[in-house]
C-alpha cells in the first residue's frame, strides 16, 4: 500500500507498515498477468510480431504452435480472439514478442469496430507483420477487404510477410499458390497442425531479426511530463524545446503517443517524455484510441527516471492528480511537481497554493514544487535543474558506517514503545539500493514495528541526506535470518 492509499481527515496518511518488497513486472509482462525474467529495459527493447487476418484462418494456433502451449484460445468459431494477446518467442540471440490479434471482419460500430482497433494498434506497434490466410478455403473476398485496410494503415517501411496457413499437404501447397494475387512477398505455405513449414518460417524469422536491430533505448536520463489531461503538458514541452514539437490543442487528448525529445542542460544529455494526459479507467472507453493512448503513457512511466507531474493551477490535486502521485511512487520514480497556467492566478495566490500542495503531499517532502507558466515562460530554466537535483539524488549512496554511527544512538535514545511484552527495535541499518533509495534496516519483532516509528526512521536518514523527490522504501529483515 502506498503512502497515498488512505483518506484521514482530508488528509493522506503513510502505509501500515512495509513497503518492501515485490519485483517490478514489466509494461507488457503486468498487462499479461505474468513475470518480467528479463528487466523492464530489455523487453521494452525486443522486437515485435504481430499475426493478423481474417477470422478462423489459424492465426492463434500458430501463436501456439510457436510459443510451444496454449496460450491463446483456439476454436472452429470466427471471433474467439478480440484482444490482443503477448507471448515470449526465444529465438537465438534472445527472445521477442509474438502478438496475437483479433479476425478483421470490418470497421462497423460494436464488436468489430473493437477488433479492428486492436488489429490497428497492433499494426503501430510491431517491428513485422504476419498476414495469415488460409490455404483450405482459398483466397476469399474478406481477405481482398483486409488488403485493402491494411494498405492503407500499413507504414511505408513496415515489412510484411504472407503466411498461407492449413497448407497440410502438397495438394493445399498448390492451391495457396493464387494467394500470390495479393502482391505480397516473401510467402510461406505453413501448417500450425502438422507443423509444415515452421522451420523454415523460424528460419527466416531468425534472420529478420539479426538484420533488423531492436530499438535502442535513449541514453541519458529520462524526464517524463505526466498528468491529466490538458493541463498543458504538451505546450510545455515545446516551450522547453523552443519549438513545436508535440501537438497542442484546447480538446483534451490530442496527445496519443509518448514523444521522446532530446535535450541538454549544462553539457549533460537526457530526453524529456511528452505523454497523453490520463484519467480514471472508468471514464475511458476500453478500446479507444485514448485507452491505448493512456497505455502508451503508463509505459512512459515504466522508463522515466524522473516525473514530473503537472497540475492545473486552476485546478490542483485532483483525485486523478493523487492517482498519478501513487504510480510514481509504487514505480520507485523520482518526483516534481510543476503547478502550470501560474500566470491565471495573482501573486499572493501562487504563494498560498504552493504552501497548500505542499502540506498536500507532505509525506513525500521534500519535493521541489515549481510555479510555472508555458504561456509566459514563467519558471521554465528551473525544470531541467530540478528534475537533475532529484535525479542526481536518487543515485546518492550513504555509507553503511555512518548510517549506524549516527543513527543508533538516536534510535537508542527514542526507542519504539514496548508492545506487550515485546521490545521492537532497529538493531543495524544499510542502503542497499539507489533511484529509490532503499534500505534495509535488521530488526527484531519487525511485525510490532509502527507505521510512525518507521517514518521516524525515515526522517533520520534524510538528516543525513534529504533524498529529494524520493520516498525512501524500508525492507525489513528479522535478526538472525
Amino acid at each position: 500500500m502506498c503512502s497515498f492509499s488512505r483518506r484521514r481527515k482530508g488528509r493522506f496518511v503513510r502505509p501500515s507498515l512495509s513497503e518492501s518488497g515485490k519485483k517490478e513486472a514489466c509494461w507488457y509482462s503486468s498487462r499479461q498477468g505474468g513475470t518480467c525474467f528479463y528487466g523492464v529495459e530489455r523487453c521494452r527493447t525486443m522486437l515485435k510480431v504481430a499475426l493478423l487476418g481474417r477470422p478462423n484462418v489459424g492465426k492463434s494456433s500458430l501463436f501456439n504452435r510457436f510459443l510451444g502451449k496454449r496460450v491463446a484460445i483456439v476454436e472452429d468459431t470466427p471471433g474467439v480472439t478480440r484482444d490482443r494477446h503477448y507471448g515470449l518467442l526465444s529465438l537465438e540471440g534472445g527472445p521477442i514478442w509474438l502478438i496475437d490479434t483479433g479476425g478483421f471482419i470490418g470497421e462497423k460500430e460494436g464488436l468489430e469496430a473493437q477488433v479492428a482497433q486492436q488489429v490497428r494498434f497492433a499494426v503501430e506497434e510491431a517491428d513485422l507483420l504476419w498476414w495469415v490466410v488460409d490455404a483450405q478455403t482459398g483466397l476469399h473476398p474478406e481477405d481482398q477487404t483486409f488488403g485493402q485496410w491494411l494498405r492503407r494503415h500499413l507504414g511505408p517501411d513496415k515489412p510484411l510477410w504472407l503466411l498461407v496457413n492449413k497448407a497440410d499437404n502438397d495438394t493445399l501447397t498448390q492451391t495457396g499458390l493464387e494467394f500470390y494475387r495479393l502482391g505480397v512477398q516473401p510467402v510461406f505455405f505453413v501448417s500450425a497442425t502438422t507443423g509444415r513449414g515452421i522451420q523454415a518460417l523460424r528460419e527466416a524469422l531468425q534472420a529478420f531479426v539479426q538484420r533488423v536491430p531492436a530499438e535502442e533505448t535513449p541514453e541519458g536520463p529520462r524526464f517524463a511530463l505526466i498528468g491529466r489531461p490538458n493541463v498543458g503538458k504538451s505546450s510545455l514541452l515545446n516551450a522547453l524545446v523552443r519549438a513545436p514539437r508535440a501537438l497542442v490543442s484546447d480538446i483534451p487528448g490530442t496527445t496519443r503517443d509518448a514523444l521522446y525529445e532530446p535535450a541538454e542542460w549544462k553539457g549533460r544529455r537526457f530526453f524529456w517524455i511528452d505523454t497523453a494526459g490520463l484519467r480514471r479507467k472508468a471514464r475511458i472507453p476500453p478500446h479507444s484510441l485514448e485507452r491505448y493512448a493512456a497505455l502508451r503513457s503508463l509505459e512512459a512511466l515504466f522508463y522515466a527516471d524522473v516525473v514530473l507531474l503537472v497540475l492545473d493551477a486552476v485546478e490542483p490535486l485532483t483525485g486523478q492528480d493523487l492517482a498519478l502521485l501513487r504510480q510514481a511512487e509504487q514505480k520507485g520514480r523520482g518526483l516534481v511537481l510543476l503547478v502550470n497556467k501560474t500566470d491565471l492566478l495573482p501573486p499572493d495566490e501562487q504563494k498560498r497554493l504552493l504552501e497548500w500542495i505542499r502540506l498536500r503531499v507532505r509525506p513525500l517532502d521534500p519535493v521541489p514544487i515549481l510555479a510555472v507558466s508555458a504561456l509566459t515562460g514563467r519558471g521554465l530554466s528551473d525544470i531541467p535543474k530540478a528534475a537533475f537535483e532529484v535525479y542526481d539524488a536518487g543515485h546518492h549512496t550513504l555509507p553503511t558506517r555512518l548510517l549506524n554511527d549516527r543513527l543508533l544512538p538516536i534510535l537508542r535514545q527514542h526507542p519504539h514503545p514496548v508492545v506487550g511484552t515485546y521490545h521492537p527495535s532497529v538493531r543495524f541499518l544499510q542502503q542497499v539500493g539507489t533511484a529509490p533509495p532503499t534500505f534495509l534496516l535488521h530488526v527484531r519483532h519487525g511485525d510490532k514495528l509502527r507505521s510512525s516509528y518507521l517514518d521516524f526512521v525515515r526522517k533520520q536518514i534524510r538528516s543525513l541526506y534529504p533524498f529529494t523527490g524520493w520516498w525512501i522504501r524500508l525492507h525489513l529483515r528479522e535478526e538472525g535470518e
